[in-house]
């Protein structure tokens, strides 16, 4: 629930408490590292630290690999970025035009990544030279079966010091009279959340790596190199050798391929998204009018989201079906819409957008998600080599994370920071 100050105001925050709640968010508990930042009117000029004695390999350009090689380089390191495809290509978990952003979580570690993450994403726009978070808000459609989520979410939004609305049915339809409310217990809503530009982001991160110093190749990894306790290098698929001090591998669904006995709990699954046509004359379902919604029936056989309008892209709307298990083909099978999960699209639509009815598809696309069994990141050394990070398990929510995911692996593998025990991969073997 809100608080009663929350609830006087209706949640109409002003522009100055938006900055201020997406950018300085809040202390990031055992999360939180400090950044060689220095600041004039308002836009951040990033300083290395002294150099480090060390070569750094990052497979994968991906949210997080693009940002760990950054934060790395950024502390010194000689960083090698290595993507087979290229930073955001469409193969990848982190391509595709948009993922959301918020801390409506029930688990204050999320949360608290998520806020660090929307402060580096403002941080670094201004040198990336392009808008990649659009804060345009969260609604989150509530059911009974979501009450112990919300509970949680209210919780730590509390001593985040954001601000989340609980909302009646009646006031949201009049606030928002372009939504549906059968079925739901509540609406809820979050004024700081809202979108990343996805495969933009990523190719913005490499290419700002790129300006600052880094080495990025556009080659595939086969294998490892391990010899006594350590990796010592890397062998592409060209022929060449690698070695390094440090070797990150943040390669999403491959990593099932090059570490397939550290994996074997691992699950790739596909995801599918749809872009509907905006309405003519529909102003509050176009571009940007309605804010980002996420559908929260927790005992459903799935769930949904959406981007109302990113890049005049259209209505977007993603889900995640059931019994959806493509482990051992990720990379070989057609990523064709079951005509089934587009009737599941259509009965969302349905029920949550009435006006959106009938409107045509017009763009399809499948992803790929990482997940493991508890939904937790990785973050983690071989067992057989303490210089090789496995990082991954994005499980349908890490792109948010990316940018201060990726900050607390550099820390980490700067030995700045302990290795959570949250992220270990002992939770796969076996």
């Amino acid at each position: 629930m809100a608080t009663s100050e929350q609830n006087e105001n209706k949640g109409r925050i002003n522009r100055r408490q938006l900055l201020k709640f997406g950018v300085q968010g809040t202390a990031l508990s055992a999360l939180e590292s400090a950044l060689p930042v220095s600041s004039q009117a308002g836009v951040a000029t990033f300083i290395k630290e002294p150099a480090k004695n060390g070569k750094i390999v990052v497979v994968g350009a991906g949210a997080f690999g693009g940002w760990t090689a950054l934060h790395l380089l950024r502390k010194g390191y000689n960083v090698t970025l290595i993507d087979q495809f290229g930073a955001g290509n469409n193969q990848s978990s982190s391509g595709g035009e948009t993922r959301l952003i918020r801390a409506y979580y029930a688990d204050p570690v999320y949360a608290d990544m998520a806020i660090r993450a929307l402060a580096l994403w403002k941080e670094n726009e201004p040198k990336m030279g392009q808008k990649i978070l659009n804060q345009n808000g969260l609604l989150l459609f509530n059911y009974p079966s979501s009450k112990t989520e919300a509970e949680a979410a209210v919780s730590i939004y509390k001593r985040l010091g954001l601000p989340l609305e609980k909302v009646s049915l009646d006031d949201a339809l009049k606030r928002w009279p372009q939504i549906g409310t059968e079925g739901l217990d509540h609406v809820m809503y979050d004024p700081t959340a809202g979108f990343l530009n996805a495969r933009k982001g990523c190719q913005a991160v490499c290419d700002l790596f790129v300006k600052e110093g880094g080495t990025f190749l556009q080659q595939q990894v086969k294998q490892e190199t391990i010899k006594g306790g350590k990796a010592t290098a890397i062998t592409l698929a060209n022929g060449t050798v690698l070695e390094a001090d440090q070797f990150i591998f943040a390669c999403g669904p491959w990593a099932v391929r090059l570490f397939p006995e550290l994996t074997k709990k691992l699950i790739v699954t596909r995801a599918v998204v749809f872009f509907f046509a905006s309405p003519v004359g529909q102003s509050n379902l176009m571009e940007n009018k309605l804010p980002t919604w996420m559908d929260r029936d927790m005992s459903g056989p799935f769930r949904s989201f959406g981007v109302p309008g990113s890049d005049f892209r259209g209505f977007k709307l993603g889900l995640t079906p059931p019994d959806n298990d493509v482990t051992d083909r990720f990379d070989t099978y057609n990523r064709f819409v079951k005509p089934e999960e587009f009737e599941l699209a259509l009965g969302v639509i349905k029920r949550r957008f009435p006006k959106m009815v009938g409107q045509p598809l017009i763009e399809q696309r499948v992803c790929q998600v990482t997940m493991t069994p508890d939904s937790d990141f990785i973050l983690d050394t071989h067992p057989e080599a303490d210089n090789l990070w496995v990082m991954g398990g994005d499980s349908g929510h890490g792109y948010k994370q990316g940018a201060s995911f990726g900050e607390l692996a550099a820390n980490t593998v700067a030995g700045e920071k302990e290795k959570l025990k949250k992220f270990a991969l002992k939770r796969l073997i076996g």
